[in-house]
């Protein structure tokens, strides 16, 4: 009887231990939900709008900037697609890896699968790349792009650089603008240096000419107390060769009948 009891209860252990896993365990999808990744997105984006800004920076890129870049591309005459973004850090297979903005283009030219001009640039117009893919009607656009960047100031913006970027670009010389750039404007940055610069050269300019002149009319001040100083002791001292002047004293008085 003893032996039953215990078979049963081991066997009723066991069948605990068996069964626990199958309800302790969590439940778990059988795939997880796809991520869709920055390539992804901003290929989803081009795929509706060909011109994508971000919106994570607004004071750099307020409302409507997206519109005023499809005005100004759309003048190339050529289908364009603008991507303006920070950069990152992407592979080629949308994982997280050492990129840029310049491998992003050939990437997104894969993704959408269509021909044309090809930019992608930070919000601030100065890194950037572009390229031209297929098409009948060739632009030297990445010359173009080169001499726009090199004949603006670094604080120009974004859409100064596109307009000059679309000028040079439609003008036919831009590959001999990018070769032989003029010389960059000076940044409102370095004019403000420079002010400040020649203003307080100057302050030290007056302030050393005011030190010279009191510096100068202190030594003449000494220089006239000394000379006064030489001429009267000159006036108190005989001529040369000539005998000393003595004064008479008066004796003192006597008492009476001294001689």
């Amino acid at each position: 009887m003893r032996r039953g009891w215990f078979v049963l209860l081991i066997g009723g252990f066991l069948a605990c231990c068996t069964a626990a896993p199958a309800w302790a365990a969590p439940v778990r999808s059988a795939k997880p939900p796809a991520v869709q990744t920055r390539v992804g997105f901003i290929t989803a984006q081009l795929k509706r709008d060909p011109v994508y800004v971000t919106d994570q920076v607004p004071r750099m890129l307020p409302p409507g900037t997206a519109g005023k870049i499809k005005a100004l591309v759309g003048r190339l005459g050529v289908p364009t697609y603008v991507v303006v973004t920070l950069p990152s850090r992407l592979r080629d297979d949308d994982t997280e890896a050492p990129s840029d903005l310049e491998s992003l283009v050939p990437v997104l030219h894969d993704r959408l699968g269509k021909d044309g001009v090809y930019l992608v640039t930070d919000p601030s117009g100065t890194l950037g790349e572009v390229q031209q893919f297929g098409g009948t009607r060739r632009i030297d656009v990445e010359h173009a792009y080169q001499a726009a960047t090199s004949e603006l100031p670094y604080e120009a913006g974004l859409l100064s650089v596109l307009g000059r970027f679309v000028e040079i670009a439609l003008s036919g010389h831009a590959q001999e603008r990018a070769l032989h750039p003029s010389p960059r404007p000076e940044s409102a940055t370095r004019r403000e240096l420079d002010a400040y610069d020649r203003g307080n050269h100057r302050a030290a300019v007056r302030n050393n000419t005011a030190f010279g002149v009191g510096a100068g009319l202190g030594g003449l001040a000494v220089l006239g107390l000394l000379v006064g100083r030489r001429v009267r002791r000159g006036k108190r001292r005989p001529a040369p060769g000539g005998r000393p002047v003595r004064t008479k004293q008066k004796r003192p008085a006597g008492k009476a009948g001294e001689r």
